[in-house]
């Protein structure tokens, strides 16, 4: 017994020294160094090598790659990319070098499987276009390192040398991170030591105006052109912008129904409407919801054609969940609440006696809903409330309103298309359109499909409604004690529930 013990023991030492080692050989990597040499030209272009030596640990890496950003220059060509001294060729084999350009330039050395062992990567690349101009100096500001790396480097040292005619006009400055800067003659250097990841670097240097270059690099030149043209991208887009809010203004005030507000405060339901029609025609006539079907339903079972009776939990983690039961069939139903009971019990051509609350959310959102919004607008259609040209002319508003949208999703795509061209400042007349959209979105919710009478008989009703949300608000006094139950199928209906 203690032999098979002890073989246990040892078996158990040996996998925990497996477990060790593995996670030992955990990939990783790191640099040693990252040496950056940088030659400013007269011409405001730069020459860089960047120098890394990164250190591989664990499962072989088959791959390294650095981006290099071109905005704020006017292109950047790469030269030479090397490893270990031996320079590699254009291709996506090992032993060769990927090139891609996008928004920046990537390089991706593809070599072959390297483990536990350090490697030196050389980079030679020129930014063409990286000195600009300010009002009274040549400007360089430069980022050495890249914008994010997963990595941390044990030192790094900047050197850039510039030309003998240049007059330095300041020390450098480190806007970004700090580092120690040493100035020997037209060289500078910048030296850091254990950098954590992403953390980068940022430094800017003046020189005397025009001891670098004579003109502006072209981006900053197209740059100003594009500023210049930004009164006339604002102009228009306040004109569009006052203009929409005019034209929408008027499309509001010209097709409000000419019907007085009654001031008159309603206690009771001002008419016998069912709860679904009142909670339709206080929303201007729009389509029926689920709140007119959940007040039909609460209607129904104060009448007692349906009960609704809470399901006993099975479990403490199950959720509470409802059956509703129906108990008759009077003939004497509105159309819409025949199709209330439909849509609740007939399910693939059967009829059921009996339904979970919970599994009425597919039928809702599913063709089975026209079951009971159907019915319940050809009723309101055939009292006479719905107006056909305002409906019509609601309708051409909401259309017309995606015109707007159309134009400004346009005007979006065009302008990161022809960023280079035009700039950012088109985005703002495509904002004026799209805001144009949202008001004429607003107003045509707001418009009413009702007649005039229709129209004052929601205002009755929007006058019980009120009274309702003083209740719940405490702003108004209960009356009987039944009242919740009498009222609650029209609180549903105004989806106060």
């Amino acid at each position: 017994m203690w032999r098979k013990m002890s073989a246990a023991v040892v078996v158990l030492v040996t996998l925990l020294l497996g477990v060790t080692g593995a996670l030992a050989q955990e990939k990783s990597y790191s640099a040693d160094r990252f040496d950056v040499d940088i030659a400013v030209n007269q011409d405001g272009s730069l020459l860089v090598t960047e120098t890394v030596v990164f250190r591989f640990v664990g499962e072989p890496f088959t791959y390294v790659f650095r981006e290099i950003p071109t905005d704020h220059t006017d292109g950047v060509e790469i030269l030479e990319a090397s490893v270990d001294g031996r320079t590699y060729p254009g291709g996506t084999d090992a032993g060769q070098v990927e090139i891609t350009a996008d928004d920046n330039i990537r390089v991706t050395w593809h070599m072959e499987p390297t483990a536990n062992t350090a490697r030196t990567f050389v980079l030679k690349y020129r930014m063409l276009g990286v000195v600009q101009q300010t009002d009274g100096a040549d400007l360089l500001r430069y980022q050495p390192l890249p914008d994010e790396f997963e990595y941390t480097i044990d030192s790094s040292t900047v050197t850039l040398r510039y030309p003998s005619s240049a007059n330095l006009l300041e020390t450098p400055r480190v806007t970004a991170n700090t580092a120690q800067v040493d100035r020997s003659g037209n060289e500078v250097t910048f030296t850091r030591q254990n950098i954590a990841s992403n953390n980068t670097m940022v430094f800017e240097m003046l020189f005397a105006k025009g001891s670098l270059i004579a003109t502006p690099p072209v981006w900053q030149a197209r740059q100003a052109e594009q500023n210049a043209l930004a009164p006339v991208w604002i102009g228009a887009s306040l004109l569009i912008l006052v203009a929409g809010i005019a034209g929408v203004v008027m499309l509001w005030r010209t097709h409000q129904p000419n019907v007085k507000k009654s001031t008159a405060v309603h206690y009771e339901p001002p008419t016998d409407l069912p709860p679904a029609i009142a909670g339709v025609l206080n929303g201007s006539g729009a389509s029926p919801s689920w709140s007119n079907a959940l007040a039909t339903l609460f209607d129904l079972a104060d009448r007692g054609v349906l009960s609704i009776e809470e399901i006993e939990k099975k479990s403490i983690f199950s959720g509470q969940d409802f059956e509703i039961v129906l108990l008759e069939e009077p003939v004497n139903l509105r159309p819409h609440e025949v199709g209330l009971l439909r849509l609740l019990f007939e399910s693939k051509g059967m009829r059921h006696k009996s339904v979970k609350l919970s599994k009425l959310g597919n039928a809702v959102t599913g063709s089975q809903w026209k079951k009971f919004t159907e019915p319940l607008e050809a009723e309101i259609k055939a009292a006479g409330y719905i107006d056909a040209k305002r409906k019509q002319r609601r309708t051409w508003v909401m259309a017309g309103s995606f015109v707007f949208l159309v134009v400004a999703v346009l005007i979006m795509i065009l302008t990161v298309i022809f960023e280079n061209q035009f700039g950012i400042w088109p985005m703002l007349v495509a904002l004026s359109f799209f805001l144009v959209f949202i008001m004429m979105m607003i107003v045509s919710s707001t418009m009413t499909i009702l007649t005039d009478e229709a129209k004052a008989l929601a205002n009755e009703w929007q006058s019980f409604y009120q009274h309702l949300k003083d209740i719940t608000r405490s702003k108004a006094a209960v009356g009987e004690t039944n009242m919740f139950n009498r009222f609650l199928p029209y609180a549903a209906s105004y989806g106060m529930l």
